[in-house]
């Protein structure tokens, strides 16, 4: 048999660092374990994949499931590339495929979360002891470079977070022409809904809570503006000489009512803006965009999270687009509630 994970399995796979997954054996050959036991309790599956595995299967004789696998059937013939060989004895499906047979076990609201994960410029992971000791010692010994690989964020105290930068996996425009390409499979319409409202490429969870929160439509618990994320600004002269670029990016760019510049918000995680050089650098940023006439909002993660000052937040952002706000009704609050629900978790989690 051969394998292909997909849904969270795959999701999951996709979220490991490339410095840690070579660590790791390959799958035992299926002539070698035909009861499957190897397979379930090898380190690949115990330390980064975790049971059940959720396996894609492509004719009806394969679709027995067992506390080893939870098994998507697929019928229908899927865009070619849809599934790729990995160097761990396995396949997997590629990551739109993953998103789409994730879209069978999570809400729409948690679908949306891991497209902006796949198509941003980070993932969650977070290694267990043995996967940071072996790393350690992997990159003590030399086998590893020091820094290769995808970056790990840091805190304020210098330890390792379980928040990774790396470029994106996926394209949006991409996952909306893999949608055309799979009309009628099941969780298509929800991934279709899903790649409609991403707003651009984020860089850390935050971004995205804060995201959905202010970009959702109302009907699904946002506040309906017309943001847009990681808005590359082009400097003046005049601002150049205060942040010597030629350019920056406004975490998320709130349209202004009627023109004009806009409001910036920047969202100032304890980890990714932690260090003395980040904070001049973010400090230097800001100055220029007002020089150049932009509103620039510095939040954090409790502005978001708690309701009484996401609600000071959003009078804030009317003052400065010259909106105005509107009352939500009682199906927009409770869509709201879902909403926060659905954010605010340990990110870690997404998808189980």
């Amino acid at each position: 048999m051969n394998l292909t994970l997909c849904g969270v399995s795959a999701f999951r796979y996709y979220r490991v660092p490339p410095q840690i997954l070579c660590l790791y054996p390959r799958f035992p050959d299926v002539f070698q374990d035909s009861n499957h036991l190897k397979a379930a309790n090898s380190f690949v599956t115990q330390d980064l994949l975790r049971l059940p595995l959720h396996r894609a299967v492509f004719n009806r004789g394969e679709s027995w499931g067992n506390k080893l696998y939870d098994t998507h059937l697929i019928t229908g013939e899927l865009p070619f590339g849809s599934v790729r060989e990995t160097e761990h004895g396995f396949s997997v499906t590629s990551p739109a495929a993953t998103l789409l047979t994730l879209a069978r076990d999570v809400s729409r609201l948690e679908l949306l979360m891991a497209v902006y994960e796949m198509t941003g410029e980070f993932a969650v992971f977070n290694p267990c002891a043995r996967a940071e000791e072996q790393l350690e010692e992997a990159e003590r010994r030399g086998y590893i470079r020091l820094g290769a690989g995808w970056r790990r964020v840091v805190n304020v105290d210098g330890n390792g977070t379980n928040l990774w930068q790396r470029p994106p996996l996926l394209d949006v425009a991409d996952l909306k022409a893999f949608c055309g390409q799979v009309p009628g499979f099941h969780g298509v319409k929800n991934l279709r809904w899903a790649a409609e409202q991403v707003a651009g490429v984020t860089a850390s969870p935050l971004e995205v809570q804060a995201s959905m929160l202010l970009g959702l439509p109302r009907s699904a618990g946002g506040e309906g503006l017309a943001i847009e994320n990681n808005r590359r600004i082009r400097l003046s002269p005049a601002a150049r000489r205060i942040y010597p670029h030629d350019s920056c990016s406004a975490d998320i760019l709130i349209a202004a009512e009627g023109g004009g510049p806009g409001v910036a918000i920047e969202c100032q995680g304890r980890s990714v803006h932690a260090s003395e050089a980040a904070a001049i650098s973010d400090s230097d940023r800001t100055t220029a965009l007002m020089s150049m006439g932009y509103e620039v909002i510095l939040a954090t993660f409790s502005q978001f999270f708690d309701v009484t000052s996401f609600d000071t937040l959003l009078d804030i952002v009317a003052e400065k687009t010259k909106g105005s706000r509107r009352k939500k009704t009682a199906r927009q609050l409770a869509a709201q509630a879902e909403l926060r629900r659905a954010l605010f978790i340990d990110w870690s989690t997404l998808g189980s």
